[in-house]
C-alpha cells in the first residue's frame, strides 16, 4: 500500500522514470554476459528480492534460467550476491527450494542475505506459523549448509578473490518487525571491526534494507529503510574508504542516468566516501525505473575503479544507459 500511494504521489517522475529508461539512448547491444575492458579483478552478479515459493514455478524457472546464463559467461564471474527476500512467506519448503536451485544452476558461489520476508513475514496468508525467531534460526541453519560455515547469527563476513563481504541481518529483538530490521550492538561492533580489517581495500556490505534518505527510498518505498537515529551504519561505513553499501527492499527499478537525472535519486549514489547500490527486485514487478522482473547489476572490480552495469539476467539484455563508474579511493 505505500508503495502504491507513492506511486500515485509521484507519479509524473514514475511515468517519466519509466520511459527515459526504456529508450535505449545509448544503444543495444548482444545479449552476452561479458566485461567491458581488460584487467578486471572481480566480477559479481547483484541480484536482490527473488520471493521464490515452493509451488510458483514462474520465479523459479527465472532463477534457475539466469544462473544457468552464467555458466556460458564471456566474463569470469566470481560470485553472486542476492540481498535479502529470497523467499516470499518465510516458510521452509521455499528456502530450501531457494537453496536448492543454487546448488544445482549455479556454477559459482551466491552469497545471500535474509529480508523482511524471509524472517518479518512469517504468518503472511497463512503460509507458516512459526515465529520470527524460528524463521532465522532456519535461515542460518540452511545458509550455513550451503556455504559449509558454522555461523550462529544471521549476519557474517566471507571473502572473494580476496575481498571482503559483510552480510548484515536482521536480529529480531522483542520479536522483531514485520517490515523492519534490528541491529544489536554486537552487530554493529562486528560491522566496525570488520570494516575497519579491510585496510581500505573495497569491501562491500550487503544488506536487504537501504539507508534512510539513499536511492530515493523516502519517495520510493517510505519508511522502509535502516532508521539512522536507530542504527547509524552510515556514521561507521563513513570513518573507511571504498565501502559499497548494497541493498534490495524498495522494488525500485533500474534509472537511466537521464531518469535519474530527472527523478532525483539513481540505483547507485556516493556520498561521504560511501557508494549505495539499490537493486531492482528480481522476481517481482518494479517501479520508479524498468518495470519488469529478472533485472539486477553487474559488478566490476577494477584496480582503481568499480563498474556497475544494470542488465536483466534472464534475456541478458544490457541497460546500456544505466552503466555507472566509481573511482576507488
Amino acid at each position: 500500500m505505500a508503495v502504491f500511494q507513492s506511486i500515485m504521489s509521484n507519479f509524473g517522475t514514475f511515468l517519466m522514470a519509466i520511459i527515459l529508461t526504456v529508450i535505449p539512448y545509448a544503444g543495444f547491444e548482444l545479449p552476452v554476459i561479458d566485461n567491458k575492458e581488460d584487467a578486471c579483478l572481480m566480477t559479481v552478479e547483484l541480484l536482490s528480492d527473488t520471493h521464490v515459493e515452493e509451488k510458483e514455478l514462474i520465479r523459479q524457472f527465472m532463477l534457475t534460467s539466469s544462473l544457468t546464463n552464467l555458466k556460458h559467461a564471456k566474463a569470469d564471474v566470481s560470485a553472486v550476491v542476492v540481498a535479502g527476500d529470497i523467499t516470499n512467506y518465510a516458510d521452509e519448503p521455499s528456502l530450501a527450494k531457494y537453496y536448492d536451485i543454487l546448488r544445482k544452476y549455479s556454477p559459482v558461489p551466491v552469497i545471500t542475505a535474509a529480508g523482511n520476508h524471509d524472517i518479518g513475514h512469517v504468518g503472511d496468508r497463512d503460509v507458516t506459523n512459526i515465529t520470527r525467531e524460528e524463521a532465522k534460526a532456519n535461515f542460518i541453519r540452511y545458509n550455513n549448509e550451503y556455504m559449509g560455515t558454522d555461523n550462529t547469527e544471521n549476519y557474517y563476513v566471507t571473502e572473494v578473490n580476496g575481498y571482503k563481504f559483510i552480510v548484515l541481518g536482521d536480529d529480531v529483538i522483542d520479536g522483531g518487525h514485520w517490515d523492519g530490521m534490528d541491529i544489536s550492538p554486537e552487530q554493529m561492533a562486528f560491522l566496525d571491526r570488520e570494516l575497519a580489517s579491510a585496510g581500505g581495500e573495497p569491501v562491500f556490505v550487503i544488506c536487504h534494507w537501504p539507508v534512510d534518505g539513499k536511492n530515493g527510498q523516502e519517495i520510493v518505498y517510505p519508511d522502509s529503510g535502516i532508521e539512522l537515529s536507530v542504527n547509524d551504519v552510515k556514521s561507521v561505513m563513513e570513518k573507511y574508504e571504498n565501502v559499497f553499501y548494497i541493498s534490495g527492499h524498495i522494488h525500485g527499478g533500474i534509472k537511466s542516468t537521464a531518469a535519474a537525472d530527472f527523478a532525483g535519486f539513481s540505483n547507485v549514489e556516493q556520498e561521504n566516501g560511501v557508494t549505495y547500490v539499490s537493486l531492482p527486485t528480481f522476481g517481482i514487478i518494479n517501479s520508479f525505473g524498468h518495470p519488469w522482473s529478472g533485472t539486477g547489476i553487474q559488478m566490476e572490480v577494477y584496480e582503481n575503479k568499480v563498474i556497475f552495469r544494470p542488465r536483466n539476467f534472464v534475456t541478458n539484455a544490457w541497460f546500456t544507459n544505466a552503466v555507472y563508474t566509481i573511482e576507488l579511493a
